[in-house]
């Protein structure tokens, strides 16, 4: 199966899970709801990780907080009692007739005559009587309670102590320990104390996890409301840069409906933007441009076409229809045939000149460039126009001396200089001359074609190559089409050429084509 679009997922998502009626307001196609949608997503995974990273990262924080201090109550215990053994013991030496000049037991020793438990009884008793009484419990190494303070078992009842497995070993310092409760959590470390290798006793000390729970909830509970309200506010904002930023492209669909065959020449506002919405004017600008071309080169078409042809077709009818009225005899017969080919030929002639210019644009794109001799190309003109020129009694003459290489497509050119030829040899009289020249000059070519006619008119020369300009030959007294004229400017200027004509009145008339030299090919 193929990929959704991005339009189908919101779209099918909203068909899903949104009644009727919401559907009805909202274009679910639309670019706009695509996109907020796609920016809600967004937003809404990255306040996700975003509030998930930094729920873990509090609750990371607050709990280190919470070790931390529980670590420094219980390194500070041992201090204590030691403290404490020695504040007792001098007091005992100072009492009246208790002075020896010898040195009294230490801690040490005492511990190791098993005083321990007793020296840490009055500890906590003397803790007790001054109310510094904190939530510990001091362990023997087998895990038998040595004194727990009333506090401790506060925080820790006996359904949540932690078993003796759980207490750390002589290879670990403290060991860490979330109770659960049905009331509260409670955070507990065991610190082992340990003298000459071994462990002496433990020492363990409780703390309320009900603070950090809080602050994690609270927290919870903000990011909860708050993320809603953000993608509430993050639609709104989305929904409206969205609609900012495809407010040209509404311009351009609403112009574009506009649009119709009658009205190509209409362009759509170009916004100056600098992206994607600009060159998508520019590109719709310029298909309108050749659809605009394309349609007036078919209108043009169709009406030369009609009007070309019904004449001929109209002769022709008339012809037929004369030589049906009654038998005649061989001969004109046969010139009702001459007149017949003579009228097909013209027609002929005329089709293909439609055809060819109704196909140039698109062959712009495509000519093949080649590197052509014009001399060859005049040589190969004069053997088939020679022949014609001589039975209309005109004198064709060809001049090509040095070599003249452009870069082009020769059937093209063969076709420039045949319309040219056929022109010169259509307006030039009995006794008349053509002649063709070719040559260079200044880094380009030249290629002049000069009769010797009535000539052109001085309101008829700025017309001459428009798209089938209509104009009346006077020496013959009928309108020809200017469609061969057309098509030369046309390949001139594929060429990256261009043509010209000068008409002195009297004097014939003089086509010169420039075309760019290139290198013959080696």
């Amino acid at each position: 199966m193929g990929r959704l679009s991005s339009s189908i997922v919101p779209q099918r998502l909203a068909e899903r899970f949104l009644p009727p009626w919401p559907r009805r307001w909202f274009p679910l196609r639309s670019i706009r709801v695509t996109m907020t949608c796609w920016y809600l997503a967004l937003v809404a995974l990255v306040l996700s990780l975003f509030g998930w990273t930094l729920l873990l990262e509090l609750r990371s924080h607050l709990l280190s907080g919470v070790d931390s201090t529980l670590r420094a109550q219980a390194e500070a215990i041992p201090s204590a009692i030691t403290a404490f053994w020695e504040a007792e013991k001098l007091s005992q030496s100072m009492a009246p007739g208790n002075w020896q000049n010898a040195p009294g037991p230490t801690l040490r020793d005492e511990i190791a005559r098993g005083q321990l438990p007793e020296v840490i009884s009055r500890w906590a008793e003397r803790m007790t009587q001054h109310g510094q009484e904190e939530p510990v419990r001091l362990l023997a190494p087998s895990g038998e309670p040595l004194y727990v303070f009333s506090a401790f078992t506060t925080l820790v009842p006996p359904e949540m102590e932690a078993p003796v497995s759980g207490l750390p070993t002589l290879e670990e310092r403290v060991a860490y320990q979330t109770l659960e409760g049905s009331q509260q959590r409670t955070r507990l470390i065991t610190r082992p104390v340990r003298q000459d290798g071994r462990v002496s006793y433990l020492i363990q000390v409780a703390s309320s996890l009900q603070g950090v729970d809080t602050t994690v909830r609270n927290f919870r509970g903000w990011m909860i409301g708050l993320v809603p309200l953000t993608l509430l506010l993050s639609s709104a904002v989305a929904w409206f840069l969205a609609s900012v930023a495809l407010r040209p492209v509404g311009r351009m669909i609403h112009q574009a409906q506009e649009l119709s065959a009658e009205h190509l020449d209409q362009r759509i506002d170009v916004p100056k933007t600098g992206d994607e919405l600009e060159q998508l004017a520019l590109t719709f600008n310029d298909l309108l441009g050749r659809m605009e071309r394309a349609f007036r080169r078919m209108r043009q078409f169709s009406s030369a076409a009609s009007h070309e042809l019904r004449t001929p077709l109209t002769i022709m009818r008339g012809e037929v229809d004369v030589a049906l009225r009654k038998p005649r005899d061989i001969e004109e017969y046969q010139r009702v045939l001459r007149t017949l080919l003579a009228t097909l030929t013209e027609m002929s002639f005329t089709v293909e000149q439609l055809l060819i210019f109704a196909r140039s644009e698109p062959l712009g794109g495509a000519v093949d460039w080649r590197p052509v001799e014009l001399g060859t190309l005049l040589r190969h003109v004069e053997e088939t126009w020679h022949p014609l020129a001589r039975a209309k009694g005109v004198t064709f003459e060809v001049a090509a001396s040095d070599p003249v290489w452009v870069r082009g497509e020769g059937r093209l050119l063969e076709r420039l200089v045949a319309n040219l030829a056929d022109n010169a040899l259509k307006h030039t009289p009995r006794h008349g001359r053509v002649t063709i020249q070719v040559g260079q000059a200044n880094g380009d070519s030249w290629l002049t074609v000069r009769d010797t006619g009535p000539g052109i008119s001085s309101d008829m020369l700025p017309h001459l190559f428009e798209n089938f300009f209509q104009r009346r030959d006077p020496a013959e007294s009928k309108q020809s089409v200017g469609l061969g004229l057309a098509l030369c400017r046309w390949i001139a200027e594929v060429h990256h050429g261009r043509i010209e004509v000068a008409s002195p009145p009297g004097q014939g008339a003089t086509f010169t084509v420039w075309l760019p030299l290139t290198a013959p090919p080696t």
